[in-house]
């Protein structure tokens, strides 16, 4: 009986041990709140980088609630991509894909009480969407030089839909029923022809509607 109680014990305590590891790094927003394990979010506010480039970012960061460092990688399935590039820089490496398909980024140490921006986000050459799954992927350091780790479990997944759509809700403008009569760029200066960048039309049945070109 004693034997059975030790055991039963020691059960409890190997439970106890790995729910505290899975829910040791989560994902969260930039504010440090916790996004639930299996939650899908949409992304659609759009950004420009340092070269004019347009971008969705994903506004997902992995936050560390242990009390001691905690070794991470992230796995990526990217199940829908239109157009452009996704791309993720994290830990510090980017990683840019053009074509559908599942990758595991490097691996680092996260300290405690760390909030880590994943910098990751979906560079659109049009209008469409890119859908990623991201997964946390619990790690082991057993190396220091050169840094090596190894994989314990893995932890909560989030699912990210990048929406990059016109906000007139027409994807052309130029039909035998509707011309361009004005165009115009971010600036307000007139435009003889499509520039980079925005570009805001004046069309021939009233409307104004704005495109985005790269």
């Amino acid at each position: 009986m004693k034997r059975i109680f030790t055991t039963f014990c020691f059960c409890l305590c190997l439970v106890s041990i790995m729910a505290q590891n899975l829910t040791t790094l989560v994902f969260a927003d930039k504010d440090g709140k916790e996004i639930a394990d299996g939650s899908v979010i949409t992304a659609n506010t759009t950004e420009e980088d340092a070269l004019g480039e347009l971008l969705v970012p994903s506004g997902l960061f992995i936050k560390n609630l242990s009390s001691e460092s905690v070794g991470v990688r992230v796995k990526c399935n990217v199940t829908t991509l239109d157009n452009g590039i996704f791309q993720i820089c994290f830990p510090v490496t980017c990683i840019s894909k053009s074509v559908k398909g599942a990758f595991d980024t490097g691996s680092d140490l996260i300290s405690s009480g760390e909030l880590r921006n994943l910098l990751t986000e979906w560079m659109p050459e049009t209008y469409g969407t890119c859908s990623v799954t991201y997964q946390i992927e619990l790690m082991k350091q057993v190396n220091l030089f050169p840094p090596t780790f190894e994989s314990l479990e893995m932890g909560p997944k989030v699912t990210v839909n990048f929406v990059y759509a016109d906000p007139s809700g027409i994807d052309e403008v130029s039909t035998t029923d509707v011309t361009v009569i004005e165009r115009y760029g971010a600036n307000g200066m007139r435009l003889s022809a499509p520039h980079k960048g925005l570009n805001i039309l004046k069309l021939s049945d009233g409307r104004v509607v704005k495109q985005y070109y790269r």
